[in-house]
């Protein structure tokens, strides 16, 4: 009788699994063709059924990124690029969209970082389409501040066909820190969450792979930035992200801590923070991060949760 039960539970799950699958293949299905029409404001809503069908594909998650961009709302749609990048970090036109908003907000430096990284690392992936919008967006600096790109952005200067007058220090990578997350829910009170802890590096990577005089450099200069705190937190989480991409996690550790250590409370670093303790194989200590957000995060917990 035993066994009975347990194959028939067995099945059950399994139609159950089945079913789920279909769901999640319509709506994908259906958002595909909103996104087609560019009816942005239905693809969001339909988004918002594939998360609750427990659905985080990171094609949808750009196609809801890029629809938020294009009714305007440059915050979410910074908010759902770091979502992106969450579960796909060498997502290439999330990166993309993310210097596109970056130029909106007047940040052009950080917007041309990004693109330099996308042409560092993934000039060969960009489709035809991709390296015709970067040039119509490029080529303006091109003209403008041809210096200056030679100077600091040596891959956007070549991408451009200018000459770099010399080798500019290493760059890190930019990372998104959108200022609220894409999925809320109540507010946690900041006094029933544990302490933060630390953030470890495993015992498989040494500091000195990862450069630890480096990263002290890069720390140092942030801080003695006149800039203010908030910009050095950007800052600080931008080189955080170039380390992360490159897999140095230990390093990347270090400049978040420092981040941290002006703004306790900062609801992107604290997010960052919970997402490297996840990859570093620390689920405890990524979920008491988790714990530190000023409002709970459902998409950053179903990541954090996942085996």
């Amino acid at each position: 009788m035993g066994r009975a039960n347990r194959k028939l539970n067995k099945n059950k799950k399994k139609k159950e699994q089945e079913m789920q699958s279909a769901t999640v293949q319509k709506l994908r299905e259906e958002l595909n063709t909103l996104f087609a029409e560019e009816k942005y404001s239905d693809v969001i809503n339909k988004l918002a059924e594939l998360v609750q069908a427990g659905d985080y594909d990171p094609e949808m998650l750009y196609a809801g990124a890029y629809s938020y961009f294009m009714i305007g709302d440059y915050e979410r749609s910074a908010s759902m690029v770091e979502n992106v990048l969450n579960f796909a970090p060498g997502h290439l036109a999330a990166r993309i969209l993310l210097a596109r908003i970056c130029i909106l907000e007047d940040r052009t430096d950080d917007s041309l970082a990004i693109f330099d990284f996308v042409l560092e690392h993934g000039e060969g992936q960009l489709t035809q389409e991709q390296r015709e919008d970067m040039e119509d967006i490029l080529e303006y600096y091109g003209r403008n501040e041809a210096d200056h790109l030679k100077a600091e952005f040596p891959h956007v200067a070549s991408f451009l066909g200018l000459t770099p007058t010399a080798a500019p220090a290493a760059k890190a990578a930019p990372f998104p820190v959108p200022a609220a997350p894409a999925v809320q829910d109540e507010p946690v009170a900041p006094a029933a969450a544990p302490e933060i802890p630390a953030v470890e590096a495993p015992a498989s990577e040494p500091e000195a792979s990862q450069g630890g005089e480096s990263v002290e450099a890069e720390i140092q200069a942030v801080l003695g930035k006149d800039a203010s705190l908030s910009d050095k937190v950007r800052l600080l989480q931008a080189f955080a992200g170039g380390h992360f991409t490159a897999g140095e996690y230990a390093a990347a550790a270090k400049l978040l801590e420092a981040a941290l250590t002006i703004d306790g409370k900062d609801a992107n670093v604290i997010r960052n923070l919970a997402v490297l303790a996840k990859r570093m194989g620390k689920t405890d200590k990524a979920l008491a991060f988790a714990a530190r957000m000023p409002q709970t995060d459902l998409l950053l917990l179903d990541f954090l949760l996942q085996k």
